[in-house]
């Protein structure tokens, strides 16, 4: 039974879980809006949402266990032929809400180039993508094709979920239709960056904090980490510099923009 509630709790958090200065445009709304925005994210336009932080060693690790027990990216059409409202959890899902995550973990423990990496006080870790104490951490080491793939899965997965929770036509129409992630353009970062200065509510953290503070609400979270843009190249938010080599793979990471579809 306790196996089976962590499944289901990451399943769940899944779920839910360089420039000069650049004036707020009115596309960004003002930090007092409270209208829907997909969780973890913060609202930039009426259909734009950007993540607060870097995806996690915690979300990246289900996204690992969703490829390697059935999702690919032909397993789109299984879920566009799902209903829009009371729609089912396909079965595959179902399977990994009944196994134990240390088990799912056995067959990925090698698919990670992750498995030793810097971190900011000096200290190496043999095991950081696997280890508990850094489950908040911003995962590292990823490449531009594994990006890609965990948005397509995270607008697929995101949108079961509005579809699965929401049993009538009705309340399924107050969400938008479908969520699509993708990785930020350059000029759309470096707006974004700017914005949150201007308005004092961009805070960078040590990597070694991650996980270890309440972060207030409509904060942007920024390490002195690389993060990855929808061309491959690298922006460093701390240095605000943009990098076209990968070669410091070990402090790669990366967060998604959702744009929302309207019915």
């Amino acid at each position: 039974m306790t196996k089976f509630r962590v499944a289901l709790c990451l399943l769940t958090m899944v779920f839910f879980s360089c420039s000069k200065a650049i004036k707020p445009t009115p596309t960004f709304l003002e930090k007092g809006d409270t209208s829907y925005a997909p969780p973890g994210t913060i609202k930039l336009a009426d259909n734009r949402f950007i993540d607060k932080q870097p995806v996690t060693n915690e979300m990246y690790k289900e996204f690992l266990r969703h490829r390697d027990y059935y999702w690919t990216t032909a397993s789109s059409k299984m879920f566009e032929a799902l209903p829009t409202h009371n729609s089912p959890l396909p079965d595959e899902i179902k399977v990994l809400q009944q196994n134990s995550y240390a088990d799912a973990l056995s067959s990925l423990l090698n698919i990670r180039d992750t498995s030793e990496v810097a971190l900011t006080n000096g200290e190496r870790n043999t095991n950081f993508l696997d280890n508990p104490t850094y489950a908040k951490h911003p995962v590292l080491g990823i490449n531009y094709k594994e990006t890609v793939l965990f948005c397509k899965w995270r607008s697929e997965l995101a949108t079961l979920r509005l579809n699965h929770i929401n049993k009538t036509k009705k309340s399924r129409e107050q969400f938008p239709k479908k969520l699509h992630y993708r990785l930020p353009s350059k000029d759309e970062f470096i707006k974004v960056i700017n914005h949150f200065k201007q308005i004092n509510r961009l805070k960078h953290l040590q990597v070694s904090e991650a996980g270890t503070k309440n972060r207030p609400e409509g904060y942007l979270i920024t390490y002195n980490l690389d993060e990855l843009l929808n061309d491959g190249s690298l922006f460093n938010i701390q240095s605000e510099s943009i990098k076209n080599d990968t070669l410091s793979k070990s402090k790669t990471s990366f967060r998604c923009i959702c744009e929302t579809e309207a019915w």
